[in-house]
């Protein structure tokens, strides 16, 4: 649904995105979350003019936010966040890598519908057996324009950011192959290794870590807000900013 020709390409603050937003909230109220945004709804509003990219779209756009509440009356007043961004490219503009195809519609399957789909999949699992800790899913908009929607959720926090103990960013995750699963962010707790060396012997994944907690995605802005952060990658590939990352590639 989300990296259907019809959605446009989900430029943040288009009609397109509007529509692939509604869709996850629909998608986060069916599978039972809380809205996890402003009055009660599912939305935080997000400005989309952007110092670091002179070609962001400007007006704005909406991030998409769903509450789990923890199970442990202990521990449900400490958090994680679990997002994946939203927006695409649209028809492609200054971010697209095919010069010759720019009026062409980018459909951002891998990049990153993908990782929407994957969150919501950890949504449904984690509904059926709540963790200790609450969870906030975040759909993000804006980062293609320089992580606006990220970057506006730490500066708006809907939760306590202090008692955030750890953001896990899905960002191109939908093409793995053969290939070891790239995770960021590992040196940024001294528990990640144990944890995701043990999570992928049992699910008969390689992983590839790397210890930066900074990349040019999502979790930045948490990581830069004093907060634990790990991002799952399956790598980039031809198709990356091209009219050709559609879902049939997806594995």
């Amino acid at each position: 649904f989300l990296a259907d020709d019809a959605l446009e390409g989900r430029l943040a603050g288009s009609t397109g995105e509007r529509c692939a937003a509604d869709y996850i909230a629909r998608q986060m109220k069916a599978l039972g979350l809380e809205p996890g945004g402003a009055a009660r709804t599912f939305f935080q509003d997000v400005p989309l003019a952007s110092a670091i990219n002179p070609h962001a779209t400007g007006g704005t756009g909406r991030n998409v936010l769903g509450v789990l509440r923890g199970s442990d009356a202990r521990l449900r007043d400490q958090w994680v966040v679990v997002g994946a961004h939203y927006d695409h490219l649209g028809r492609g503009g200054s971010g697209s890598l095919a010069p010759n195809e720019r009026n062409s519609i980018h459909n951002g399957a891998d990049d990153n519908a993908s990782g929407v789909a994957a969150m919501l999949e950890v949504a449904r699992t984690l509904t059926q057996a709540r963790p200790a800790r609450s969870v906030l899913f975040i759909a993000f908009t804006g980062e293609e324009s320089g992580l606006l929607g990220s970057s506006a959720f730490t500066a708006h926090p809907t939760i306590p950011l202090a008692k955030t103990r750890a953001m896990l960013n899905m960002d191109m995750v939908g093409r793995l192959g053969a290939n070891p699963v790239i995770v960021y962010g590992t040196g940024t707790a001294r528990e990640w290794d144990a944890i995701i060396g043990s999570a992928t012997r049992a699910e008969n994944v390689e992983y590839r870590g790397q210890a930066d907690g900074i990349g040019p995605s999502d979790h930045t802005s948490f990581y830069t807000s004093d907060i634990p952060v790990l991002h799952f990658f399956t790598n980039t590939h031809s198709d990356y900013h091209k009219p050709s990352d559609d879902w049939e590639k997806i594995d």
